[in-house]
């Protein structure tokens, strides 16, 4: 009784300042969350000052950028130098503050884009205008218009930050307004608690003299108790004995169950750590393959694009997830694609199809979409894999090949026609032809067996290139032997001039044969493409290993754009609408050839100003 009195005591006392602690607690929690709330509100105003300060810097730079446009004055310049570094730290410095803000994060991602892109646009302007290029209006307003652009961007975000911080205002007013009534309430909450404590700990002390009397009667009742408790302890001495060897029998199934569990957590761990291991290396196999590669569920949903698909669309996950791929394929090529892909899906089985898909850049090109399904051992589809292989370039060697092909039928077909008009002609008038008609029909028909056989010839050398059988007959020649053997046919005509400078005695060794090839296709490019210009000029000059030959007529000359593309594979050139005519291949040879001699091939152009073709020879055998 006496002990029971001391812990109902205790136990007052610990209540009691259990309360109070509680009490306290709460308190500093309520300011602290005041406190919290308070650098919130800062934390985001400080956010938008960045927001601010980058939209001012890059104002800054748009309007020196434009005072150096319109004045020319280098000290304009000094607001838009390093304005990318400025607003970029000020725009990594928002994104450490909201690191756990996942929609601000992307917000501050678009903004970094914005920046770099537009001030990109702005360097070209400035560049444009150093390079004493002419800055127009749209220039300009191409300039604003990224500005804008990036202002936009950055406004997404400020209104963003607004909107948290006007909620984070609401809440540190709720806790300037409540915290107060808090802190009152606990105090008088902690005073109550202490008067009842009181209260109970006087009515305990006085009760305690009354249990110290009552415990003395007790004493006796336990003497007696003792005596029945000592013989029932004789009965429980046979019971536990009973109860011992029962422990041991229970001890030995302990053991085995025990034994039996741990094999089976081995197992389960054992096989846990194989499926997490084949999962790793299948997620590593789809991101090291250099295909867009991805999965789908049972049902069609993607779940997972490997690193390929982000770095071609230019987008992220949540903006491709579920159906949002549909944004990638090509408007013409969409139902298509949805018709493809259900039906594999339907099918349960692998399957492909074609399709155009947008890159970052806002090109499309095609890909060869595969779709395999992974089964369990029931055959049901757990998981479905898909992959996306860029095939633009097949499709454009497939596109060549078809005009190539169209192209020498045409080539050839003309002049057999002639040919074969020419033959029937001679045939059906044989008796009555004069000689010189009849000397006249055979030029003719001899002309078309020699445009058939050039075609042919030219054919030939493909398939030699392809198949790596271009031999070689190296001899120490002349090339100025060489040019005048190739331009014989031009002088004979008379039409045409050519003119030979240069070191005419120099040598090279090279295969005079092949080389001659190489000049008189560009002899005949010069006639084809500048027919106007009646002089075509060919100049000789070696360096201390080089002999080069530089072949220049006076013609209309070649775009800019067109002069890294002339030593393609069928490849041809088009002017004001017009294609002219042959295979395309002529050139291309040519550039093996040279490439076979260790030498180099090369054009050089400007419109209205003419065209020069040439290439170099080792001087010395390699």
């Amino acid at each position: 009784m006496k002990l029971s009195l001391n812990r109902n005591l205790q136990i007052g006392y610990g209540f009691s300042l259990v309360v109070i602690i509680i009490i306290s607690i709460a308190s500093y929690l309520s300011i602290r969350f005041l406190l919290n709330s308070a650098a919130l509100v800062d934390h985001s105003n400080l956010v938008i000052q960045k927001l601010e300060n980058t939209a001012s810097i890059m104002k800054d730079a748009e309007t020196g950028q434009r005072g150096y446009l319109l004045t020319k004055r280098e000290e304009f310049l000094e607001p838009y130098n390093g304005a990318y570094t400025k607003a970029l730290n000020q725009i990594q410095q928002v994104q450490q503050l909201t690191v756990d803000n996942p929609e601000q994060q992307r917000n501050i991602a678009e903004v970094k884009r914005f920046l770099k892109t537009r001030l990109s646009i702005l360097q070209q302007i400035l560049d444009k205008y150093k390079s004493d290029q002419k800055v127009n209006i749209d220039d300009l307003a191409r300039g604003k218009l990224a500005m804008d652009a990036l202002r936009q961007q950055i406004n997404i975000a400020e209104t963003d930050e607004t909107k948290l911080l006007n909620a984070r205002v609401g809440t540190y007013k709720t806790y300037t307004t409540y915290v107060p009534v808090i802190i009152v309430i606990a105090a008088l909450l902690g005073l109550i608690f202490t008067i009842v404590s009181y209260i109970s700990v006087t009515n305990i002390i006085a009760g305690r003299t009354k249990m110290q009397n009552d415990l003395k009667n007790k004493e006796h009742e336990t003497a007696e108790l003792n005596e029945e408790l000592a013989a029932a302890n004789e009965e429980m001495t046979a019971i536990n004995e009973e109860l011992l060897a029962s422990n041991e029998e229970l001890s030995v199934s302990q053991y085995n169950l025990h034994g039996l569990n741990n094999d089976l957590e081995e197992r389960v761990a054992a096989r846990t750590e194989a499926l997490s291991l084949s999962e790793t290396r299948f997620r590593k196999i789809m991101q090291t393959i250099p295909q867009i590669a991805w999965t789908n569920t049972a049902s069609g949903e993607v779940d997972f694009y490997n690193q390929q698909w982000f770095d071609y669309t230019g987008l992220t996950f949540d903006e491709t997830k579920d159906w949002g791929w549909r944004e990638v394929i090509h408007p013409d090529d969409i139902m298509h694609n949805l018709q493809r892909f259900r039906a594999i899906i339907d099918s349960k089985e692998s399957g492909e199809f074609e399709i155009r898909e947008k890159r970052f850049d806002g090109e499309y090109r095609w890909h060869l979409v595969r779709m395999a399904p992974l089964k369990n051992h029931n055959g049901e589809v757990q998981l479905w894999v898909g992959t996306a292989t860029d095939i633009q370039e097949i499709k454009q060697l497939q596109q060549q090949k078809d005009d190539f092909i169209n192209i020498a039928s045409h080539e050839l077909k003309t002049p057999l026609t002639s040919l074969k008009s020419s033959v029937q002609l001679i045939h059906t008038m044989k008796d009555r032809l004069s000689p010189e008609k009849m000397d006249d029909l055979v030029i003719r028909a001899n002309k078309g067996v020699n445009k058939v056989a050039y075609l042919i010839e030219d054919l030939l050398y493909i398939g030699k290139l392809n198949q790596g059988q271009l031999d070689l007959n190296k001899t120490s020649i002349t090339l100025s032997r060489i040019i005048n053997d190739s331009s014989n046919h031009i002088k004979i005509s008379g039409i045409y001039k050519v003119i030979t400078t240069g070191d005419m005695a120099l040598q090279v060794f090279a295969d005079g044969e092949r080389i001659e090839q190489v000049v008189v296709n560009f002899v005949n490019n010069a006639i084809k493409y500048a027919p106007l210009s009646k002089e075509i000029y060919i100049d000789i000059t070696k360096d201390d290993t080089m002999a080069k030959v530089s072949v220049t007529d006076k013609g209309p000359g070649i775009s800019h754009e067109k002069l890294p593309f002339l030593f393609d594979r069928y490849f041809r050139v088009q002017s004001s609408g017009s294609q002219y005519s042959g295979l395309g291949i002529g050139l291309y040879i040519s550039a093996e050839i040279i490439k076979k001699h260790n030498g180099e091939i090369g054009a050089d152009s400007k419109p209205g100003e003419g065209s020069t073709f040439w290439f170099t020879l080792p001087l010395q055998a390699k």
